[in-house]
């Protein structure tokens, strides 16, 4: 898992630095009339339409490749949430197929909900581009939270359950610079992105994460602190594996 955390970052990097020294005008590539600056500067670097075309299908076969681990890994915490009674309708979402093997209605679930996030860039490109906003900002502060409170416990010196596998020594100063790191990056990203700010080009990412901050503070106050007990471990003992 390391090996390839240590790849994909290097292989990421490389594709940022080059993308960074073949990006040429900044302004051509904003204002391209294919609305995808990446697009253009693959067009710019190469001057060639086939190239470019090339190049871009690579590009999308590797997402689409990747949606399906996405999809798994997303479906899999929903299960997982609605088995520990998070979610709602929990006990239809934490059924998981006696012959698939698998939660096929969260995976269900899933699906749709992001087949109509999907269908939001079609109606404004604002709103699309907040929601993906805050898939990032959601991304990290599931991070920052639980290295934050690792942090703490640290300073304060308590006894730590350890798993099989530590980072030693050097644990409370990667947790420190995670969540500097994660603070600056959450903050950045609720910037809007061009200049002058118009409602047109807002960027709603802070507006839309706080919307959802207030409705899971509703959620805990009405349904959570009633239901949610943490992680349960047994699942086929408490009737959860269904036909």
């Amino acid at each position: 898992m390391v090996i390839a955390l240590v790849i994909s970052g290097a292989l990421t990097m490389a594709f940022s630095i080059a993308i960074l020294f073949g990006i040429g005008d900044i302004n051509l590539a904003l204002q391209t009339p294919t609305r995808y600056p990446i697009i253009q500067i693959f067009l710019t670097a190469t001057g060639s339409k086939g190239a470019t075309t090339a190049i871009i299908c690579t590009l999308i076969s590797t997402l689409i490749f990747s949606t399906f681990g996405t999809l798994a890994c997303a479906s899999r915490l929903a299960w997982a949430f609605a088995r520990d009674k998070g979610f709602p309708f929990p006990n239809y979402f934490a059924h998981v197929s006696k012959h698939y093997r698998i939660p096929v209605r969260a995976i269900i679930l899933i699906t749709i909900i992001a087949c109509l996030l999907g269908l939001v860039n079609i109606g404004s490109s604002t709103a699309f581009n907040a929601l993906t906003s805050l898939a990032l900002i959601g991304h990290y502060t599931s991070y920052l939270l639980p290295i934050t409170l690792m942090a703490i416990r640290r300073f304060g010196r308590k006894e730590i359950p350890w798993g099989p596998w530590t980072l030693g020594r050097w644990g409370l100063a990667i947790n420190v610079g995670s969540i500097i790191y994660s603070t600056v990056l959450i903050v950045f990203m609720l910037f809007p992105p061009y200049q002058p700010v118009t409602a047109a080009n807002m960027n709603y990412a802070s507006l839309i994460f706080g919307a959802a901050i207030l409705v899971c503070i509703i959620l805990w106050f009405v349904y959570g602190r009633k239901e949610y007990w943490g992680p349960v471990r047994e699942v086929i003992e408490e009737g959860y594996l269904g036909r």
